[in-house]
């Protein structure tokens, strides 16, 4: 015989006995099995109670005598759920609250990317006007050098076609005898440049107004505009030139006036700039005290010039800071702080996605050459991983101002170490800064590379000493028929006032007697005395500061 269905079991009973159970499984709100069980079940328990009945009558009153015995239909719905749950099987009940506690913290995550997602950077500072401050000193306008260098740029800019521009970024001994006709003309007649240059360099100060570039306003210290800076550097080119042609021609004061020209502009560029600024200065400099040893090394001057010279060097360089300020840079990481985490809300402010994962891409991704797809794919993972990561890991705007301070703290008292002590202690700097940086995003992307940054300050004051030594040992020469014996001899002499030291030995610039001439090197790099021997190209070509072999002063790379 067929078996019943529940649902023709419990429709064949009387009706209030029908619409409790119905009303009983609606309530109970678990698996249909379950349900229908259950259903089974109390339409079983109804028949079996109501097969002595022998009139209608009889079984409804019955059937409402069992409804008010089981009680309230939503109570009664809810133990037997109760029930039914307790005795499912165990691999059920973990299934269960596995998939509880997934949709808890589903709706948590949720909330949690709401909360986040909602929160705002809260401007407070305006760094870019503070930046302004602190780079004008408290100074009369008329000593300004600015005006001047800004005339100066834009007569190069309406005077100098690209061909000119690349003829003056060439070497000297690289150029045809016509391209240096056309060098040496073109100077000529754009001689009303290289005046505003020069009467600029006469000013004591140089500062300009720091802008936002047009179009990204409101970016902050990020969209500043480097003024003229690429320009500057064109222009001491040309002085390059300038000084080259004097030379070659034998008006050695006026080619060595151009080279101190060109070594003021880069100087103006350094007190308390931005680290790219005082780095470009710097390179200027460098350019200048170059073309003063390619003229000495190549033109023979009286012992009376080389002494002006020397006196020249020693009182530009006298007052000189040759330590890299980190002040403004500072700025820049206070503004970005302050752009790339929301206002102090729970947390003290969290990351800003929209702003980080903008600088991320800008210095990870921009640019440089793509590989297969492959390589592609799998960067553009590690950077979306990355950036998802950061709303659970970053440190929170707190946080990350303190490090902030810490690194540049940190900065400055390394400034002053000469870069022998910083390869001594290069574990402990390392150690340092990864456990400064840790899981902060934010500073590992915009924190400067401090030891190459202090590495060029201490090439740039290695450059200045071996100069002035130069000119001194150079003088020595002149005046006794010889060169001396060591650089003590130069200081008993009068001609030297200390013993030049090397920051990358800590021990005196390495002088060398050798026949009728000398050696005049620096160890270098990489920290080592490769006696005298600099580091060669495939084609024999000497790079002066390579990451092998010693930087030679003397005798000069033609």
């Amino acid at each position: 015989m067929a078996k019943k269905s529940p649902k023709a079991d419990w429709q064949s009973l009387p009706a209030p006995a029908a619409e409790f159970i119905r009303l009983v499984i609606k309530k109970m709100r678990y698996r249909k099995k379950a349900r229908a069980d259950v259903m089974a079940e109390l339409a079983a328990h109804f028949e079996d109670e109501l097969n002595e009945c022998t009139t209608d009558e009889e079984r409804q009153q019955k059937a409402q005598r069992l409804i008010g015995e089981f009680g309230d239909a939503k109570l009664l719905a809810v133990l037997l759920r109760r029930a039914k749950k307790r005795c499912r099987p165990l691999w059920r009940t973990v299934v269960a609250r596995m998939f509880q506690t997934f949709c808890v913290l589903v709706a948590c995550l949720v909330l949690y990317l709401a909360w986040f997602l909602s929160g705002k950077p809260n401007i407070t500072v305006d760094y870019v006007a503070e930046l302004n401050r602190i780079v004008r000193p408290t100074a009369d306008e008329s000593l300004n050098a600015a005006p001047f260098y800004n005339k100066a740029v834009q007569l190069y800019e309406e005077k100098a076609s690209e061909e000119i521009t690349e003829l003056l970024g060439t070497k000297y001994n690289e150029v045809t005898t016509k391209q240096k006709e056309t060098i040496e003309r073109w100077l000529n007649d754009n001689k009303e440049i290289f005046d505003l240059v020069t009467a600029g360099t006469a000013k004591p100060y140089y500062w300009q107004e720091y802008k936002e570039t047009e179009g990204r306003e409101g970016e902050g210290m990020i969209s500043v505009i480097m003024p003229n800076l690429g320009e500057f550097r064109k222009i001491a080119y040309a002085l390059q030139w300038r000084a080259w042609l004097s030379a070659e021609k034998g008006l050695y004061d006026e080619a060595l006036e151009d080279a101190m020209v060109c070594y003021r502009l880069g100087r103006h560029l350094k007190p308390d700039k931005t680290i790219i600024e005082q780095l470009v200065g710097i390179a200027i400099e460098a350019l200048a005290l170059q073309t003063v040893r390619d003229i000495i090394s190549e033109h023979k001057k009286d012992s009376a010039s080389l002494a002006k010279l020397q006196q020249d060097l020693e009182q530009i360089t006298a007052n000189e800071s040759f330590v890299i300020s980190a002040k403004t840079e500072r700025l820049f990481m206070y503004d970005e702080i302050q752009r790339c985490f929301t206002e102090d809300r729970l947390g003290h402010g969290h990351i800003y996605l929209p702003r980080i994962t903008g600088l991320i891409a800008m210095t990870e991704n921009g640019g440089g050459e793509k590989g297969s797809w492959l390589d592609s794919f799998c960067a553009d993972l590690v950077y979306y991983l990355q950036c998802g990561g950061l709303i659970f890991i970053h440190p929170n705007k707190k946080e990350t101002l303190r490090t902030a301070n810490e690194f540049y703290d940190y900065f400055e008292h390394l400034a002053v170490k000469s870069a022998a002590q910083m390869n001594a202690d290069r574990e402990v700097i390392d150690t340092k800064f990864e456990k400064l940086f840790g899981r902060n995003v934010l500073m590992r992307t915009l924190a400067p590379a401090l030891r190459k940054v202090i590495e060029i300050g201490n090439r740039f004051l290695i450059d200045v000493r071996a100069t002035v030594a130069l000119v001194a040992i150079l003088r020595h020469r002149q005046d006794t028929g010889s060169y001396p014996e060591s650089l003590g001899e130069l200081i008993t002499g009068g001609y030297l006032k200390e013993i030049p030291l090397d920051p990358f030995s800590d021990k005196p610039l390495v002088y060398k007697r050798a026949d009728d001439d000398f050696v005049l090197y620096s160890v270098g790099l990489n920290f080592i005395d490769n006696g005298g021997q600099p580091y060669r190209n495939d084609k024999g070509g000497v790079l002066q500061w390579a990451n092998e072999g010693d930087t030679v002063f003397w005798p000069v790379t033609k």
